[in-house]
């Protein structure tokens, strides 16, 4: 009789939610720590001063204690939209790449510990101001100086943790885009920014002129990666071709135009790779997850009831 009562929308939405797992707390402990990250990677150290570890934006990356983020920090236009300096909680990403970078220098301030990277750029240095946002391989940082060849961002140990910025060397090729203003066209999806955590290439293959990468990941985001939606693998915004909840991998599919200007294609069977999933995904499930423990006594009142 209460299931009765229930308006058409209900049962769909309880359904959904009875199936709904909450990521465990202990899949966003911290990893190793990024003190020794850059050894050997013609990085310097800066033992005394502070400067590097100053960050503002995006910097500071993820607050891995709450995994559904808040919506802020930057929204996002396609290559050729309006970049006039609108920042903060109006700005974001697409995860179309604009350009390849290349680290020229990488310093570490061991008191720390931060790291402080200069990049070589050309098109995303194009209205860039001090405090404005790109994204590196997908991942929001600010820019604390830049000329017309270069900009220097800081990254905070957090950020080394749950991204792959810690295996960056001088010469390592990058993704970059700019943040751009929130009524631009999107050529890509709704991108944060804000790494949920790394996977790890295992294998690829091609197809013609197509080539189809195999990703491990997470138990914990596995389950935001759906086929034919929407993840964001270091910065680029791609669909996904094919998911296994099981065994937690995925595939995607590049086709020979991305493949050309992305810096994915380049990297090796075992390299990692950072991960963005479709934060709509999130909020719907934070947005049911009050219903839970509702659902749970309703199943449990419908099987009384039924025993009668």
């Amino acid at each position: 009789k209460m299931v009765g009562r229930l308006s058409p929308l209900a049962l769909p939405l309880l359904a959904l939610t009875a199936s709904l797992q909450l990521i465990p707390a202990s899949a966003f402990a911290p990893t190793a720590a990024p003190r020794a990250l850059f050894a050997a990677r013609g990085a310097t150290v800066c033992a005394g001063s502070s400067q590097h570890a100053i960050l503002g934006g995006c910097g500071a990356a993820l607050l891995r204690a709450n995994p559904l983020q808040r919506l802020g920090g930057h929204r996002a236009g396609a290559r050729k939209v309006r970049r006039d300096g609108i920042a903060g909680a109006r700005a974001m990403f697409t995860g179309i790449v604009e350009e390849i970078g290349e680290v020229e220098g990488l310093s570490i301030d061991m008191k720390t510990p931060g790291v402080t990277l200069t990049l070589n750029a050309n098109t995303v240095l194009e209205g860039a101001y001090e405090g404005c946002s790109i994204a590196v391989n997908g991942v929001c940082l600010t820019v604390t100086k830049f000329d017309k060849k270069q900009f220097t961002v800081g990254v905070a140990p957090e950020t080394l943790r749950v991204t792959n910025l810690g295996e960056l060397s001088v010469g390592s090729p990058v993704n970059l885009e700019r943040a751009a203003a929130a009524d631009g066209r999107n050529s890509g999806h709704m991108v944060q920014g804000h790494v949920d955590n790394v996977g790890e290439i295992i294998e690829t293959w091609p197809d013609n002129e197509s080539l189809f990468i195999k990703i491990k990941t997470p138990p914990a985001l596995i389950k935001y990666i759906v086929p034919k939606g929407f993840i964001a693998i270091d910065g680029t915004s791609l669909t996904v071709v094919e998911s296994n909840e099981k065994e937690s991998w995925f595939t995607i599919m590049l086709i020979s135009y991305t493949q050309s200007h992305i810096v994915l294609p380049s990297k090796p069977v075992g390299e990692k790779v950072n991960l963005e999933v479709d934060v709509v995904g999130k909020y719907v499930e934070r947005s049911l997850s009050g219903l839970q423990e509702r659902v749970s006594e309703l199943e449990a009142l419908v099987a009384k009831l039924q025993k009668q």
